[in-house]
């Protein structure tokens, strides 16, 4: 069986990560789940924020997938935002986060990337040259395009080894299986 790894990075939008794992283990996935920091409540398998950054790179050799999970904490990175709330704090390891995205996107792993998570791949230049999409805001938009993706507003779209979902929270799952199954 092959096996996924979600990294959790926010829970703020909660049904993003079980939605997420619950597709996973739907395509026949045995998912696992990892994070990034304390304030993350969930079970988790992996724990990042001891972990020495080539260790986390090292995680791709272990999965065969690689899902994000980035609630409001990837969105207002993205976006260069400051969040509204004064008790949020983004806690983001861009450092790790990266090289774990980077190494699962250079072996040719898949790659799911919810919401506002592509425009994060997109300003990496993982996505240029693509076809992706994103939650529909003007600003995710233009970050896309203007990181080189070509923007498909449609609920998931699979281009090689990434697949991104506008809104996994809102996308049916006979949707989302069916884009999946086509990447593996």
């Amino acid at each position: 069986m092959p096996n996924a790894l979600i990294y959790v990075v926010d829970m703020a939008k909660r049904e993003e990560y079980s939605v997420l794992k619950n597709f996973l283990a739907k395509a026949g996935y045995d998912v696992r789940t990892a994070i990034g920091s304390r304030d993350t409540n969930i079970n988790y398998d992996v724990d990042l924020m001891d972990m020495p950054r080539d260790e986390v790179a090292e995680l791709a050799e272990k999965f065969d997938l690689l899902a994000l999970a980035g609630g409001y904490k990837i969105y207002y990175y993205v976006l260069r935002k400051k969040p509204p709330l004064k008790i949020w704090d983004l806690n983001i390891d861009v450092d790790k986060l990266n090289a774990l995205v980077e190494q699962f996107f250079k072996s040719g792993k898949l790659l799911v990337a919810p919401l506002a998570v592509p425009g994060h791949l997109a300003q990496l230049g993982f996505l240029k040259g693509r076809d992706a999409t994103v939650y529909p805001t003007t600003e995710l938009v233009r970050i896309l395009k203007d990181n080189g993706a070509r923007f498909v507003n449609r609920q998931v779209v699979r281009d090689k080894n990434v697949i991104t979902v506008k809104d996994v929270t809102a996308v049916g799952e006979k949707e989302f299986l069916s884009v999946f199954r086509e990447a593996t």
